[in-house]
């Protein structure tokens, strides 16, 4: 099952290159365009940050927004795809290069749903963040451990933590992790969530697995660790991290364990810039199944 479906993913994969921050078409579009029903998760390339779009039956999910730099780009990747309203948006954690862009993206798209986690920080990223949230009445929401956000195709948004045995100390391990399902195939993000973190969930959620893996912290060193990644047994990894940055992010070790393992279908957007992954539609999981 494994090995069929990494064939199936990596055949569908679409690479959408970046220009200077900016989307490159593939012809000239105007007008108002409409969102796809197909099933996908685009991993936009914001550079140093992370944010990620879900996309399944017509409706939107944006999981952060990268910096206030990438704001601008988060906001014409989604026009350029038609989208005109978010079903939900989720912060996964108050850093900057989650949340910059996210007041710029709520004004564009005010999402029906909005998720984050308890934790605050002082800082005028996180204060617009509020202040987008309050001018287009938006009241935010603290998901519980296992609550689920439903896509009309069938697809589904699900919780998983942190777990409140999970420090406060490090906001990166208090990142918001998700699963993604889209009939058979399930995509998980980690957030910055850290390798606390990452233990807390397998213990929380025993026999946890996904086929896509989002890495945590930009594929840096003090996450994804090797009992994490056995555990989770994903076939493609996905790193979202800017080109020549500070933070030397891929580390060497994250990408050696994700070798070691056998993981190596590894997309990193500082390479590929954004990276589209198309998956089945849950409709046709239950047609094939049929």
């Amino acid at each position: 099952m494994k090995q069929k479906l990494k064939k199936l993913l990596t055949a569908v994969i679409a690479i959408v290159a970046f220009v200077n921050g900016a989307l490159l078409a593939a012809d000239e579009m105007g007008g108002d365009r409409t969102l796809t029903e197909q099933t996908a998760v685009h991993f936009i390339d914001v550079g140093q940050g992370d944010a990620a779009l879900l996309l399944s039956g017509g409706q939107a999910v944006l999981i952060d927004a990268g910096t206030a730099d990438g704001g601008a780009t988060v906001v014409r990747y989604l026009e350029e795809l038609g989208v005109h309203e978010l079903y939900a948006a989720v912060a996964t954690h108050p850093h900057a290069d989650h949340i910059g862009g996210m007041a710029q993206v709520i004004r564009a798209f005010p999402p029906a749903h909005f998720y984050m986690g308890p934790e605050t920080q002082n800082t005028a990223t996180y204060a617009g963040m509020l202040d987008a949230l309050e001018q287009t009445g938006i009241q935010p929401t603290i998901p519980a451990d296992g609550e689920t956000l439903t896509f009309d195709s069938g697809a589904s948004l699900t919780f998983l933590g942190p777990a409140d045995d999970v420090s406060a100390s490090n906001l990166n391990d208090r990142s918001l992790i998700a699963l993604f399902r889209a009939g058979e195939t399930d995509v998980l993000f980690m957030g910055d969530a850290e390798t606390p973190a990452e233990r807390s969930l397998l213990e929380h959620h025993p026999g946890l697995t996904c086929d896509v893996l989002k890495v945590g912290h930009h594929g840096a060193a003090t996450s994804s660790s090797e009992k994490f990644l056995r555990a989770v047994q994903p076939t493609t990894a996905v790193i979202s991290c800017g080109v020549d940055n500070d933070y030397g992010h891929p580390s060497d070790k994250t990408l050696q364990t994700l070798s070691h393992l056998g993981i190596t279908d590894v997309r990193i957007t500082a390479q590929s810039g954004s990276i589209v992954l198309s998956l089945p539609s849950p409709s046709q999981n239950k047609e094939d199944a049929a």
